[in-house]
């Protein structure tokens, strides 16, 4: 883990932090402003070494915010940053990264009173289009910084949070196939090539699942489990799911023919898939997956491991910036204000 910044600067909207070990315990701020971190993965894209962070640390400063810049390594690393500044009582932590790199703060946010939020430097970056935020990080920043912040539910998946969804099958074999080097060079282009190509060789799998103590088998080559609605950032395969309501929502997808294959394609991208009988779409606060032959397991667009798996809800787990206008995912998510933390009071 390397801290950026720990001397003075004169890049706009970064702390001077007080010595500690971490770089987090006691940051310095104008008396008239308010401190938080940018947790920054430099192998997100090549807008993170380019003059995208200054432009987002300028419209923070012109909006009152000094923002001290902390640079991920190794896996892990933005977990414990995360956890550091809400032990820090700082109100916000801003992620510049992608959709992985979220997860990771999450898995320190959980169950605390710090807000998350995106600037879009990554692969996909479904968070910030399930948002509705602009695509351009200082654009984001701004709206981000006039917005709400609202509380919302977290799915978790053998001990891990996911913010959006976890998949299994072919997707989840389409993010194993371009981890690294491929997903970081071409983009959704190489997520959406692997996953057409997995789904067109997958014939599926023999599934026991366990929903709320409701017991059903069946064969699937897709099955979804969204806390939100945005698959991919391009079509809302759990459609009906809301961050707020304490449940999950799961599609499960047979995998046989080709053609049935297509016709689901076609049904997701018109909205109408949960009207096919062979679609399975449930709501839940807790579900058991297993699957003969196993399948592996995607969280927030990270390859984890394969079945079986246990999820579950876990309401009003996350306070997450919004902007100035909700997706209806959050629409029914509670509002709250970002209060001075007791870590500010030596600000």
């Amino acid at each position: 883990m390397t801290v950026l910044d720990d001397a003075p600067t004169d890049r706009p909207g970064v702390l001077v932090p007080d010595s500690d070990e971490h770089g987090l315990t006691a940051p310095r701020a104008a008396p008239s402003g308010h401190a938080a971190i940018l947790i920054l993965n430099p192998m997100a894209g090549l807008r993170a070494r380019s003059g995208t962070v200054d432009r987002v640390l300028a419209v923070a400063a012109d909006l009152g915010w000094q923002i001290k810049v902390v640079e991920t390594h190794a896996r892990g690393d933005a977990t414990r940053l995360a956890a550091d500044a809400a032990r820090a009582g700082l109100p916000m932590v801003l992620v510049a990264g992608g959709d992985g790199t979220l997860n990771e703060v999450i898995q320190g946010l959980a169950g605390t009173d710090t807000a998350v939020g995106p600037i879009p430097l990554g692969t996909m970056n479904v968070w910030v289009r399930e948002l509705g935020l602009s695509l351009d990080p200082a654009e984001t920043m701004r709206e981000l910084l006039l917005g709400q912040v609202r509380r919302i539910d977290l799915g978790r998946v053998n001990d891990r949070y996911f913010l959006l969804m976890a998949g299994l099958g072919f997707d989840a074999e389409a993010m194993h196939a371009v981890e690294g080097q491929p997903k970081r060079r071409f983009g959704p282009a190489a997520v959406l090539a692997a996953g057409a190509l997995a789904a067109l060789r997958t014939r599926g799998s023999r599934l026991r699942v366990r929903a709320d103590g409701r017991i059903l088998s069946t064969n699937a080559a897709l099955v979804t489990i969204g806390n939100t609605r945005l698959w991919a950032g391009a079509v809302e395969i759990t459609h009906r799911a809301s961050a707020a309501d304490g449940l999950l929502d799961v599609c499960i997808f047979p995998g046989q023919s080709l053609l049935t294959k297509l016709r689901h394609l076609c049904l997701v991208f018109i909205g109408r898939h949960a009207e096919d009988p062979e679609v399975i779409y449930l709501q839940v606060r807790e579900l058991h997956v297993a699957a003969r032959p196993a399948l592996q397991l995607q969280v927030d667009g990270e390859p984890l491991g394969v079945t079986p798996i246990r999820v579950e809800v876990v309401p009003g787990a996350l306070r997450v910036l919004v902007g100035g206008s909700l997706a209806p995912a959050l629409a029914d998510a509670p509002k709250e204000d970002l209060r001075p933390h007791a870590g500010e009071a030596g600000l």
